[in-house]
């Protein structure tokens, strides 16, 4: 993967990580709640980690993460997903669930989601997009 400049990224409210299977790890900080501003590190932090490729993006929630509803409406926009191939949620509480499945709903993103109490769940989903 020598397209990518970079394989670990810090913001205030998440940790971005490309794991060896090529899937991007956001891990959403603990005990925050995720505003608009924290989206938009994470589309810089993926612009620079990948030069303009796209990811499979594996979001994981901190205990009692949650995330404005600013975010979540940008987080479904096209601007938020121009380097998303599809996005997994692993959510911790049903509170968080709760908000992701109305996230998907609601707010409709742009590219395939789905919200998942499981990681490996999650990544056995992300795989069908693999090469799409």
């Amino acid at each position: 993967m020598s397209d990518l400049k970079e394989n670990k990224q810090e913001f205030d409210g998440s940790v971005l990580t490309l794991r060896p299977d090529g899937v991007l790890n956001i891990y959403l900080k603990p005990n925050k709640i995720i505003k608009q501003s924290d989206g938009e590190d994470i589309v810089k932090g993926l612009a620079s980690m990948g030069n303009g490729k796209k990811f499979l993006l594996l979001f994981t929630a901190g205990e009692d993460t949650s995330v404005s509803t600013e975010a979540r409406y940008y987080a479904s926009t096209p601007e938020a997903n121009k380097y998303t191939i599809a996005s997994a949620f692993v959510v911790k509480s049903i509170a968080q669930k709760l908000l992701g499945n109305a996230y998907v709903t609601f707010n409709k993103p742009v590219t395939p989601t789905r919200i998942f109490t499981d990681e490996q769940d999650a990544l056995r989903w992300l795989e069908i997009y693999r090469n799409k």
